[in-house]
């Protein structure tokens, strides 16, 4: 392929293209031109580095020897396009092609700007391991500390890992670099540039001494590669070594970007942990006792960008390091005075330098904006020197010293910092007072600069302002418009500054609009819905210039009108928002702001969550069904800001905890760090809407502040945890009620529990929700902020809580428990089956039977039989109880076997122990069986007679079988056994094997209502896909309806707000145990249901859903489900838990079981 090197100029033209011709490779250089050039060449081994000169049998005709490093051959004088052709021989030593064009008559080179034109020559190199593979292989089994594969500047790569070996580290080295080659190293002091020799005993053999700081040990060759290893015992390791690759015959010195390279060995806890290993700079200039001030700040950081190249963690880092210079953490100014220009050119280097990266780099442009909200723009420093004397020479006032105007003239002459817009602020309230001291001194309190913080300037400021009567209006003019000077230096979010720079680059109306906000921002008058409609305008159009952009000036202005902007946004709901804001202008103000935070932060789930906004109907509004739908769409919003609130709080806040002990930084200050750059972000601006807009809503679609999912009473302790999963397996000895942030849902409730209280929605079918009913335990969501919050400051007292017969959940304190009242009501185990005989037969489905399967397939088979002929059910097989012991107590499995009864009794023997390790170890254990080649031979045989098909790949299907058995030593399974007191070794495991109906819609129907315990309502709940994100309690509400059977009429309770659907095909292996499903014990959720293949997950798109939107078509759905589940019930005569699938227009009941949690007493009407 033709390569250009010299393009668009009318003088010449050059071009290169390789050619390979068996073992050779030619290349051929083409030229256009009036002017005579010759070709300069030679061969190099790496870029840049030193020229040599091909062996003449490489030369064309008419080449000529220019020295010992290159040669030069004569262009043709054909005025057409004009070639040399070079041909290079197999096994020439090089790995560039390296020339110039010289043009003898006018003494003219041309060379790349002084870089010269390389040609790499990887079609003459044999192909070669890459170095981090080849070290990935050598570290198998191994304790590593640290692994990065270092790019060389010279084009090869260094392989580096740092691992735990008996009493000390190993760093081990490849690299594909030319030898012979040797590490030139050192133990780096304070500065990474500042070396000391390595101590004797942590020499290599053969490691020589280069001079009084470093040595040079030799690499070897190993597999094509150089390889070296480095052992450091304990007592002498080194926190790090500093290095760079020597070749030392070519004089060759190889770096990474320019830059020596540095590893941590035996790294110091407090050297900043969890940090990249070139942030170690930034503590070293930080903390260091040399000069230090913004100007090398920001030099510095200017320098790390190419570090942090387009990885997140990276652009993080320096976010917070220099966010932690904005809050004054850090110092400003140490042991160095900088003059303003000095410090303004830093700045405008470093802005014009983000502003580049956010166009190369549009997914880090988030992260881009809050480094340049902790900038000044820079630009116009020396005029802050300059105007200060114009000013202090128009009014007379001399520069004498002793005086707080001459120590603030020094100041801004020697380091000017943001302190000094504060100062300014506090002057100018000191004029307008009249010489009022206080105001001075309030001004700087409010903007952060203490009374010790001025007097600790390397120029302090410790005289009180002087009071000129006379000079006061004039004073007052200037300092105005000295004060924008200072803002346009030192401030990126200045609107005014931000405008008058900025609003050329816009468009009329974006223009129109950015001015209105401007003149209007301070006017009570106009409306906080007006203005962020017009910033909004504003901030959209700015964006589409961003992505279009493609000069960083013009982008830099952009940017910070875009953050001012953003500020203004913030400013102007922050500050309306307690006077109150009616439904419809924080509906209003909602849309305004999600568009904003999409601006900024795009993502799919947000589009969806804005999509489903617009879709609410105009008319209507705040009308109980207009009401019931915002909120399903309100709500997938909430979670959808949280999670953004949540990745912002994992992304930044270890960096400010390592950085932040490197820092020495107060506690409180980095405990807070995340959390107060999200309150200056739009999504907390969203959240702070939302919780507004929720109780108007809940209120209009009359949803009350309870759902009650199992109702009960309850007395007991309460205890607050972050999460009901992390007390799960423990037991409590007296009567509790569970305050929980979070409720996943697949929990099993621990032994003592009386009662759970949330604010994590949780779906009806969930696990916890299914044992809640079994065990009359009170579970409940409480959506009212305020209310569970009082219920959490009850920690440690004992409540009673009941349900109210509007549906609310009731609570006071009251006197202690009685210790009877503490003894759990465990039902004593039913009686199972015998334990079957291992077998390795399999089971079609009118073969399902009593005592050889579980309850999931018997009712199957049972229901089968008894429904219309509209009604279907998945074909399936079996594999009954007595096959796992067959294949467990086979010969091929004898090893596997031993190890699973050896961790089975140590589980046993530990009954206080954590068990959930050696859980996962034996479940990770039964995966290891092999399964006969009879079982397989005699399974293929039964589902090819079923009409399932055989799955492609045995092995996957053999696994997900084996996944159904482990699952009998699932954490879940294992604590609600023990807390039932049932043998572990009484359960027996049976695999439903299925074919997965392709969902459009999966539901849930308990024929008798679960809330209510009515039996003359039937309740629902539907999902788009599989029903899996029903019954793992996917985050989000269901469809969900209640029908009343006399009347026939239904009523929906909740739109549905789940953001994730799955769909999928194939088959499916459901757990079937001899424990489940039984009566007064559902067990569902307890053991693992697994498709061959996983669902694909599919962000849920519910504009335009006919479900959610046609009520013609969702009336007749709900009422087919309703007949559905009328006939189920009819078949077996008492009220059923059913699960069921739309696909095609048919329907099918996939399983159905006893509906638990129900009084035997209980009739219709109750």
């Amino acid at each position: 392929m033709l390569e250009e090197l010299i393009k668009g100029r009318a003088d010449l033209w050059l071009g290169v293209e390789k050619q390979q011709s068996g073992p050779n490779l030619d290349i051929i250089v083409r030229l256009k031109g009036a002017a005579e050039y010759v070709l300069h060449w030679g061969l190099a081994r790496q870029r840049p580095g030193t020229w040599h000169a091909p062996p003449p049998p490489l030369w064309p005709p008419a080449t000529q020897a220019f020295g010992p490093h290159a040669v030069r051959t004569p262009f043709g004088r054909d005025d057409k396009e004009r070639e040399i052709v070079l041909r290079l021989t197999e096994g020439t030593d090089a790995s560039f092609l390296v020339f110039d064009l010289f043009c003898p008559a006018t003494n003219r080179w041309e060379n790349n700007q002084g870089k010269d034109y390389y040609l790499p020559l990887t079609e003459l190199k044999p192909a070669l391991p890459r170095p981090s593979e080849v070290l990935a292989g050598e570290l198998a089994g191994r304790e590593t500390l640290f692994q990065e594969a270092f790019p060389l500047d010279s084009g090869e790569e260094l392989a580096v890992a740092v691992t735990r070996a008996d009493n000390g580290y190993r760093v081990l080295m490849l690299t594909d670099a030319a030898g012979p080659l040797a590490l030139h190293w050192g133990v780096p002091e304070r500065a990474r540039s500042l070396w000391k020799l390595p101590v004797p005993e942590i020499r290599p053999a053969g490691t020589t001494l280069f001079d009084e700081t470093s040595v040079e040990t030799p690499f070897e060759d190993r597999q094509k590669l150089r390889r070296l290893a480095l052992d450091f015992p304990d007592a002498a390791a080194p926190p790090a070594i500093s290095f760079v690759l020597h070749q030392t015959e070519a004089g060759q010195w190889l770096k990474h970007r320019g830059q020596n390279l540095l590893v941590s060995v035996a790294r110091r806890p407090e050297a900043g942990m969890g940090l990249p290993p070139w942030a170690e700079r930034i503590v070293e200039g930080e903390m260091g006792e040399h000069g230090w001030t913004l100007m090398h700040r920001f030099g510095l950081c200017h320098d790390l960008i190419d570090e942090a190249g387009d990885q997140r963690e990276g652009w993080a880092t320096l976010f917070v390091w220099l966010r932690f210079s904005a809050i004054r953490l850090l110092d400003w100014q140490r042991n160095y005075n900088t003059k303003p220009r000095e410090l303004s050119h830093a700045q405008e280097r470093l802005t014009l330098m983000l502003a580049t990266a956010s166009l190369r780099q549009p997914q880090n442009r988030d992260l881009i904006r809050l480094m340049l909200a902790c900038l000044g723009r820079g630009g116009e420093g020396q005029r802050i020197r300059d105007e200060i004397l114009q000013i202090m020479h128009r009014h007379h006032i001399k520069e004498v010293g002793g005086t707080w105007m001459e120590q603030w003239h020094q100041k801004l002459h020697n380091n000017t910092t943001p302190d000094d817009i504060v100062i300014c602020e506090a002057y100018l309230a000191f004029l307008d007072g009249h010489g009022d001291h206080r105001r001075y001194h309030e001004t700087l309190a409010a903007g952060g600069v203490t009374k010790e913080r001025l007097a600790r300037f390397e120029r302090p400021i410790t005289h009180e302002p002087e009071w000129h009567p006379h000079l006061r209006d004039g004073l007052l003019h200037d300092f105005h418009n000295y004060l924008g000077l200072l803002k346009s230096v030192h401030s990126g979010t200045d609107l005014d500054t931000a405008v008058n720079v900025g609003a050329h680059l816009l468009d009329g109306g974006a223009r129109d609009a950015v001015e209105f906000v401007r003149h209007h921002f301070r006017n009570p008058s106009v409306s906080a819905t007006e203005l962020a409609g017009k910033i909004t305008v504003a901030r959209q159009h700015l964006r589409g210039r961003l992505d279009h952009e493609g000069d960083a000036g013009h982008a830099k202005e952009m940017l910070y009108l875009d953050l001012a902007l953003e500020e203004t946004l913030r400013t102007v709901i922050e500050r309306a928002i307690h006077s109150g804001f009616s439904g419809d202008q924080l509906l209003d103000l909602l849309h305004r702001v999600l568009e904003n935070l999409r601006l900024a932060s795009d993502g799919e789930e947000l589009a969806q969550c804005q999509r489903e906004l617009q879709r609410l109907p105009g008319e209507g509004r705040f009308s109980p069904e207009w009401s019931l739908h915002a909120k399903a769409a309100l709500d997938r919003l909430r979670r959808a800001s949280e999670a953004k609130i949540d990745q912002t709080y994992q992304l930044l806040q270890p960096k400010a905890e390592a950085l932040g002990r490197a820092f020495n930084a107060d506690e409180w200050i980095v405990k807070l760090f995340s959390e107060e750059v999200v309150r200056g972000q739009p999504v907390f601006l969203l959240s702070m809407l939302l919780r507004q807009l929720d109780p108007i809503l809940r209120k209009q679609a009359k949803l009350g502040d309870w759902q009650v999912i199992s109702p009960s009473q309850a007395v007991g302790e309460v205890h607050v945890v972050e999460s009901f999963r992390s007390v799960q397996g423990q037991r409590f000895d007296r009567p509790t009620v569970i305050v929980a942030e979070k409720v996943f849902g697949d929990e099993e409730p621990p032994e003592g529990v009386r009662a759970v209280i949330t604010p994590s929605s949780v779906d009806l079918v969930s696990h916890v929700a299914v044992r809640a009913r079994n065990a009359s335990l009170l579970f409940a969501t409480c959506y009212d902020r305020a209310v569970f919050e009082k219920l959490q400051g009850l920690k440690g007292r004992v409540v009673e809580l009941k349900v109210s017969a509007t549906g609310d959940v009731l609570f006071a304190e009251t006197k202690e428990p009685s210790a009877k009242a503490g003894v759990e009501k465990t039902a004593p185990p039913p009686a199972l089956a015998a334990k079957a005989k291992p077998s390795l037969q399999v089971l079609g489905m009118a073969d399902f039977a009593r005592g050889l399967v579980g309850g999931k397939s018997w009712h199957l088979k049972e229901v089968s039989g008894k429904l219309p002929d509209w009604l279907h059910v998945p074909r399936s097989v079996a594999l009954p109880f007595g096959v796992f012991d067959a294949v467990f107590t086979d010969k091929a499995n004898a090893a596997v076997a031993a190890r699973c009864r050896q961790l089975v009794e140590q589980i046993s023997e530990a009954p206080e122990a954590i068990p959930e390790p050696k859980l996962a170890e034996l479940r990770r254990c039964l995966l290891d069986l092999e399964i006969p080649a009879a079982l397989q031979t005699e399974l293929k045989r039964v589902m090819q007679t079923a009409g399932l098909p055989w799955p492609a790949d045995w092995s996957t299907a053999a696994a997900r079988i084996k996944q159904v058995w482990a699952s009998k030593w699932n954490d879940r399974a294992f604590f609600s056994r023990q807390t039932r007191r049932w043998p572990h070794d009484a359960v027996q495991m049976a695999v439903l094997i299925q074919e997965v109906v392709e969902a459009e819609y999966a539901f849930v129907i308990h024929t008798a209502n679960p809330f209510n315990r009515r039996r003359d309502e039937l309740y629902a709940e539907v999902v788009l896909g599989l029903g899996e994100t029903l019954v793992g309690n996917y985050p989000g509400r269901a469809l969900s309806f209640v029908n009343a059977k006399k009347s026939g009429q239904s009523t929906v309770l909740a739109y549905p707000s789940k953001s994730i659907g799955l769909f999928g095909g194939g088959l499916i292996f459901r757990s079937d145990s001899n424990a489940e499903d039984l009566a007064g014990y559902a067990g569902a959720g307890l053991y693992d249901s697994v498709l061959l293949e996983p669902p694909h997950e599919v962000a849920l798109d519910y504009a335009g859903n006919a479900l959610v939107w046609d009520a013609g078509f969702r009336n007749e759905f709900m009422a087919t489900i309703t007949r559905l589940g009328h006939a189920v019930e009819q078949a077996f005569g008492s009220a059923q838990d059913i699960e069921g699938a739309y696909s095609k227009g048919r329907f099918y009941v996939v399983q159905t079981r006893p509906q638990v949690g129900l009084h035997e007493d209980e009739q219709g009407g109750g």
